[in-house]
């Protein structure tokens, strides 16, 4: 299996030991300089070579963390990307081939991260193999050497956290073999002072090549925890994406199964130039019908167009005929206003000559109540007489007195009643 070209970043991660040099000799240019001189730093960096030699081993093992940490937000944008067409179902194994192309038109950066090669390396497995029949096993593979290799991306970092308090340690024998080195037993307490600083000097070698060991397995811890996580998103990412997606089949009877694939397509084939052909009958059959159904449009439309045209000659002389009717109407309209007219003039002089008849009456009933105080007066006395007959017995002659005075009333009245009968 081809391994992946290296890209320019990829190529500047095998710089570190380059960077680490540079980073040294700047640092004790700075440290070495007037104004670092009888520092902390100047003292427990350059009293021995030991001290050199563990900061030079210091730099170049954060420098390697440092470019394998730059890595590391391509990797977890990669992660948020779709790097494959979400699945419809079980696919056969032969597209896989479609599944590489496709991943092949994705970005350099996206193709080169940890998933994109998980991905192609694994379809190109597919493809050579031509069949899912074990290809659980492989992707297991796969993730077991992407675990191999972030061991191995930390070996060198292991071996400075290793090796640097081995040189802490041998500063500090180096130290003490120089200061007690060629020294008489008489003559140590003279040379004590002396003894005593190289001793100091060799416990700072051991002081600073403790830290540094410890500062670097801090950050290998944290690097290296990180890069384990996104190799597990990647395996996670890896079995949603591929497994179970291929149908698996035997790799022996992948010769049978391409002969039959090879037979179906030569059906397919067939299928195809029989489907053309007849598309092509229904094609003129349709064109036909097309041009026989235009030609019976246009002779409904001649037909539409000429009944429209008897309508409208029927509806104008409807029109001419409703005219006319309605100037005969205005004319009787006309005529039946006038003999209103006539009607309500002659309505009008019959109300006039009713209320001058109202006027004859009510003067008539007028009189008729200026009378009223002799008609109380007569009845008065038509009740005394009355009562004197019903008392004397002398009913006959009472009604014949009575019926003299009634026919004087009436030719008192007569005249009055002879002009009410007028009036009416």
């Amino acid at each position: 299996m081809a391994a992946a070209p290296k890209s320019a970043f990829s190529r500047m991660l095998d710089l570190p030991f380059a960077v680490a040099v540079a980073l040294t000799v700047a640092f004790y240019l700075f440290v070495t300089s007037d104004t670092m001189k009888g520092s902390m730093l100047y003292r427990y960096t350059t009293e021995h070579l030991m001290e050199y030699v563990i900061v030079a081993f210091f730099i170049w093992g954060l420098s390697d963390v440092f470019f394998r940490a730059l890595t590391f937000p391509r990797e977890f944008l990669a992660l948020r990307q779709e790097f494959l067409p979400r699945r419809t179902g079980r696919e056969p194994a032969s597209q896989a081939a479609m599944l590489t192309a496709y991943l092949k038109k994705k970005p350099q950066w996206l193709q080169e991260s940890k998933l994109g090669q998980r991905l192609s390396h694994a379809l190109s497995h597919l493809q050579e193999k031509g069949s899912a029949d074990g290809f659980g096993d492989y992707l297991q593979s796969l993730a077991d050497q992407d675990y191999e290799k972030v061991q191995g991306n930390y070996g060198l970092v292991r071996f400075i956290c290793w090796v640097t308090p081995m040189f802490g340690f041998l500063g500090t024998v180096v130290h003490f073999g120089t200061a007690l080195g060629g020294q008489e037993a008489g003559d140590i307490s003279d040379k004590l002072p002396t003894v005593v600083a190289e001793m100091g000097t060799a416990f700072n070698t051991t002081t600073v090549a403790l830290t540094a060991a410890t500062t670097m397995m801090f950050a290998l811890f944290l690097c290296e925890r990180s890069e384990r996580g996104i190799v597990d998103e990647v395996d996670r990412r890896a079995e949603r994406e591929l497994l179970n997606r291929f149908e698996a089949t035997d790799a022996n009877l992948a010769p049978f199964i391409n002969a039959l694939q090879l037979a179906n397509e030569s059906s397919l084939q067939t299928m195809d130039a029989t489907i053309s052909r007849q598309l092509e009958i229904w094609s003129s059959a349709f064109h036909a019908y097309q041009a026989q159904s235009e030609k019976q449009q246009q002779w409904q439309a001649d037909v539409w167009v000429e009944a429209l045209q008897k309508i409208e000659h029927q509806v104008e002389t409807n029109d001419a005929e409703r005219d006319k009717r309605l100037v005969r109407l205005l004319d009787s309209l006309e005529l039946h206003r006038t003999e209103h007219r006539t009607q309500m003039q002659s309505t009008v002089d019959q109300v006039a000559r009713l209320q001058t008849e109202f006027v004859r009456l009510v003067e008539s009933l007028t009189s008729v109540i200026h009378g009223k105080d002799e008609l109380v007066e007569l009845q008065a006395t038509l009740t005394d007489n009355l009562r004197i007959l019903r008392e004397t017995q002398q009913i006959d002659q009472a009604l014949h007195g009575l019926t003299a005075a009634i026919h004087l009333m009436t030719a008192r009245n007569q005249p009055s009643s002879s002009k009410e009968l007028r009036a009416a």
